[in-house]
């Protein structure tokens, strides 16, 4: 693997660094399958608090909102992709893409549906990676 590409993830906030780009981009898949977990529990968590309160709408709102979301995700990461041209790294930076927008999407899943306006604990802690 070369340093830039290290250089590159280091910088991007990920402890991937393997000899390879091939370790690299196993160890960013497996961070992206977390990262796909967490968003996965917290918006499960939100869609479960608005059909407790029967609030039809809203939960038909974020339902829009999430495959909207997802298709402007792959739309994003997969124009990184395009951008690194015919480098090893373009599937390093896709993925990187991807786990970055997941974390940020599940930020804000908490941060509009999970938690209160009051002293009320949110349902979920705050996602580890919106600090």
């Amino acid at each position: 693997m070369s340093i830039i590409i290290a250089a590159l993830l280091l910088a991007a906030g990920n402890q991937c660094a393997g000899s390879t780009t091939r370790d690299v981009e196993q160890c960013l898949a497996a961070d992206l399958d977390r990262a796909d977990a967490e968003l996965n529990r917290y918006y499960a968590a939100a869609t479960k608090r608005l059909s407790q309160q029967r609030d039809t709408a809203a939960l038909a709102k974020l339902r829009t909102a999430e495959r909207a979301w997802i298709v402007y995700r792959d739309a994003e990461c997969d124009a990184v992709y395009e951008s690194w041209g015919q480098g090893t790294i373009r599937g390093a930076m896709n993925l990187g893409c991807r786990i970055t927008l997941t974390e940020a999407r599940t930020a804000t899943i908490w941060r509009n549906w999970l938690t209160y306006a009051d002293s009320t604990l949110p349902i979920l802690p705050k996602p580890r990676a919106s600090d």
